[in-house]
């Protein structure tokens, strides 16, 4: 059986695809909409959001890790800069979709071992906590300078 043409070009051409539906979407031709490709595209947009976020999460406890655990001279600088950097694109993520805070929320903890973990096999000698020490909020997490207070 041979597949429709809008099907066809969606395998072949995704940003024709993606151009022809936005048209289509615009002139209000909504029976000559791939409906199923739609549909997965933009559940695909709410997983990708997810996926930065717990990216840029873990990036950022690494890094606070990092910062907060072992004193480098050298390192620390750097450190600081890619958590500034990361708290940046954070604070904008959750600007654009503040139903995300209740997920960071919900992958704290799992993201939270994940940097553990590799932070423990970068730095075998150096003892870290097995629990998030600051608390979980949000903002606090995205401002504070944890090393201060250690």
């Amino acid at each position: 059986m041979k597949q429709p043409i809008t099907q066809q070009l969606y395998e072949q051409d995704f940003c024709l695809w993606l151009e022809n539906t936005a048209k289509k979407l615009r002139s209000r031709k909504f029976s000559e909409i791939e409906l199923e490709a739609l549909v997965e595209e933009i559940e695909a947009l709410g997983r990708s959001e997810k996926q930065e976020l717990e990216n840029r999460l873990d990036v950022l406890l690494a890094h606070l890790l990092k910062r907060i655990y072992i004193d480098s001279v050298y390192d620390n600088r750097g450190w600081e800069l890619t958590i500034q950097e990361q708290r940046k694109c954070l604070r904008r993520l959750l600007k654009k979709s503040p139903s995300l805070k209740g997920y960071f929320a919900e992958v704290f903890d799992e993201v939270w071992q994940d940097a553990l973990s590799q932070v423990r096999l970068e730095y075998r000698k150096v003892s870290f906590p097995d629990m998030w020490e600051f608390g979980c909020d949000v903002d606090v997490l995205l401002s504070a300078t944890f090393w201060d207070v250690k």
